[in-house]
């Protein structure tokens, strides 16, 4: 029996256009169609469900969040909450732009792997390789060792973005990097998460592409898969339909939008809605971006964060419910996000907040998944 409650939006608006075309129809009995597909959407118990772990949002001044759940290619929850820019009254939508933070690194690493398969690179081949004037270690370091994060590089520190007195960008990390004399372990023994490593990978796509990292994602994922409000942080302030950054200070919330390091792209840098996200989730069913085999190497785990939980190229990977879960979250200044794929289900969450400090997106997550999948 099909789930009356798995149409989305998009699906009813494409049978009503094609209802439309069918002049016999009586008007009103079109009127009933649209009425009884929307009620079936509002009335769906989990929709309720999830309503409910929102409630703080119900009341004036707080932060935004957009959330999404997919279900077998359909969108089966879309809602927004409070506001992309308080001091306006604009609220959040399903396109509003939020700064996705570490969620960025999977557009990374498939941007790494869209290289080796055309022949440019390979996952051996070692960091020394790509930049001139490193030190020894990066003779040991490997592309897959920075990819699933056992590279042992050293983060570029927040020290160092004090002292520039100027907003960090990337080829600041890589010389950074040419400055430091060791790393935090040998390359390879070891897991430890790294936005260093995530930087360097952005400067080698744009050194081997020969284009700017976030014109290499836009002409070869964002434009391809119609993400059309999908790009990445700039100085410029041009980013449309964008959140402001919101953290928790005393109680209140205030405005904190960036920071030193907000303008690094390969390890953070995108700015995306739940609903370009949709367009991600369901190419990564497909061979649009990479062959199925590049896929399958990209979401399975080669290095282990911790016994169980382990971390493939862009993504972490355990078992939940009984089945394979991947996921990444994200967290910067004013800024919060976590995307979650059940492959096994063509089951996926979306959240993004504009919030740092004082919003927690674990817990949402979890009910979620108890909702939909227990």
């Amino acid at each position: 029996m099909k789930n009356i409650f798995a149409y989305n939006l998009k699906t009813d608006l494409n049978t009503i256009t094609s209802i439309k075309k069918v002049k016999h129809i009586a008007p009103a009995l079109l009127l009933l169609f649209i009425v009884n597909l929307t009620d079936a959407q509002a009335q769906d118990p989990r929709t309720k469900a999830v309503d409910t772990l929102f409630r703080k949002y119900s009341g004036p001044g707080t932060s935004g969040i957009s959330v999404m759940v997919i279900e077998n290619g359909k969108i089966v929850y879309d809602h927004s909450f409070g506001y992309a820019e308080i001091s306006t009254g604009r609220k959040t939508t399903s396109a509003t732009n939020y700064r996705i933070a570490s969620v960025t690194k999977p557009f990374t690493a498939m941007a790494i792997l869209m290289l080796r398969d055309q022949g440019k690179l390979k996952l051996e081949d070692k960091l020394s390789s790509f930049f001139s004037g490193l030190p020894h270690f990066a003779n040991e370091i490997t592309i897959k060792q920075m990819l699933n994060h056992t590279s042992g590089l050293i983060t570029y520190g927040n020290s160092v973005l004090k002292d520039l007195g100027r907003p960090l960008n990337d080829t600041d990390v890589l010389e950074i990097v040419k400055k430091q004399d060791s790393t935090n372990f040998k390359p390879g023994s070891k897991f430890r998460y790294s936005n260093t490593a995530y930087v360097l990978l952005g400067l080698i796509v744009e050194k081997l592409s020969g284009l700017p990292f976030g014109e290499f994602l836009s002409r070869r994922v964002f434009r391809p898969l119609k993400m059309s409000g999908t790009t990445f942080n700039n100085l410029e302030g041009k980013i449309q339909n964008r959140a402001y950054g919101y953290n928790e200070r005393g109680g209140k919330l205030v405005l904190e939008d960036q920071s030193e390091a907000s303008y690094l792209r390969g390890d953070g840098g995108i700015y995306s809605s739940v609903k370009d996200f949709y367009k991600w989730d369901q190419a990564l069913y497909t061979e649009k971006l990479v062959k199925q085999s590049t896929m399958q190497e990209i979401f399975t785990p080669s290095s282990f964060e911790a016994p169980g939980l382990g971390y493939g190229y862009g993504w972490y990977i355990e078992k939940r419910f009984g089945l394979k879960r991947i996921s990444h979250s994200g967290g910067t200044t004013g800024f919060s996000s976590y995307y979650v794929r059940y492959p096994e289900k063509h089951f996926s969450i979306v959240v993004f907040g504009n919030q740092d400090e004082g919003l927690a997106l674990d817990p949402i997550i979890s009910g979620i998944e108890k909702i939909y999948l227990q």
